[in-house]
């Protein structure tokens, strides 16, 4: 059963979506992928008044990670003594103590990722504005650390029995940042969209290069006129989370990726760090991250990074 949450040998189009060798593509495309640039167009936001909203939490958020650094140790020393227990090696325990034991646990190890949310949240806006030279970044194959997080996340989708695929990109495209620090923003879009997205639902993640114009922004602000563009490369990569959920409203697009923003109705379990830490690490590694999406029509999260050679 683990092999349907495997991609398909067959490559997919990333023009017309289609399997490379099929019929559909031919008559869709008529051409081999590489021959078409996929141009990618981050929307026109602010990042100053992101960090703005953001910042209107400042007071409340210092104590947390004081807080934060208090609770790592005795939630380690909790975490390894249920464990124990539940597993026997402190004296027998009955099925409804190690129930009870694994609840405790559950709800240790949520409380130690929240921890460890603020801790990075803290270490990002200690680090805003510092300067991080290109050369210092790590180069990392995509489609390899895309896929074991995509992988990482197949038992939770077996268990709502979504249909869950991934599409990665023709050859090895690379991008400069740190494996772990792109596997972190990764899970954070997949997880969301495994939790909105209802039983028998969709959820894909795709890997694409494309062509992402960077100086067409600077030279008109700068300026005041276009850029001509004689020639598109692939200078980029996007990734791609695709879910058929309930969606978000166009007015609330913007502000979920601020820090501690939620959605109305959404669960209880959730801190609104998520997509912040996902949108300052991008932010960290010169990307863009938004989300495309209509109300009953689902969402699509979409990281942006320059391609390295």
């Amino acid at each position: 059963m683990e092999k349907s949450y495997v991609q398909p040998v067959s490559l997919e189009c990333p023009v017309c979506h289609q399997p490379v060798h099929s019929k559909r593509h031919a008559a869709r495309c008529g051409a081999e992928p590489s021959s078409e640039i996929v141009e990618v167009r981050p929307p026109n936001w602010d990042p100053h008044q992101l960090r703005r909203r953001g910042a209107e939490a400042d007071h409340e958020f210092f104590p947390l990670v004081s807080a934060a650094h208090e609770f790592k140790t005795p939630l380690v020393v909790m975490l390894g003594y249920a464990d124990l227990l539940r597993t026997g090696h402190l004296g027998a325990v009955n099925d409804r103590q190690k129930q009870v034991l694994g609840e405790i646990q559950e709800s240790a190890e949520r409380l130690q990722k929240l921890i460890q949310d603020l801790l990075l949240l803290y270490e990002l806006r200690a680090a805003h504005g510092a300067q991080q030279t290109r050369s210092a970044l790590e180069t990392t194959e995509v489609n390899g650390h895309v896929g074991e997080i995509f992988n990482y996340w197949a038992p939770a989708a077996k268990q709502k029995s979504i249909a869950y695929e991934f599409h990665p990109a023709p050859g090895s495209p690379r991008v400069s940042v740190e494996p772990m620090k792109l596997q972190h923003i990764i899970s954070n879009l997949i997880e969301n969209a495994l939790k909105f997205t209802p039983a028998h639902g969709r959820v894909a993640v795709s890997v694409t290069p494309c062509f992402w114009e960077r100086r067409k922004a600077q030279s008109e602000f700068l300026f005041n006129f276009e850029r001509k563009v004689n020639r598109k490369i692939e200078n980029a990569v996007a990734i791609d989370v695709t879910d058929t959920g309930p969606g978000i409203p166009a007015d609330r697009q913007e502000d979920i990726f601020c820090d501690f923003v939620q959605l109305p109705g959404a669960s209880s379990r959730g801190t609104g760090l998520g997509l912040a830490i996902a949108r300052r690490l991008t932010e960290a590694h010169r990307g863009a991250i938004w989300v495309e999406s209509e109300l009953r029509k689902g969402s699509k999260f979409v990281l942006l990074l320059a391609q390295t050679r």
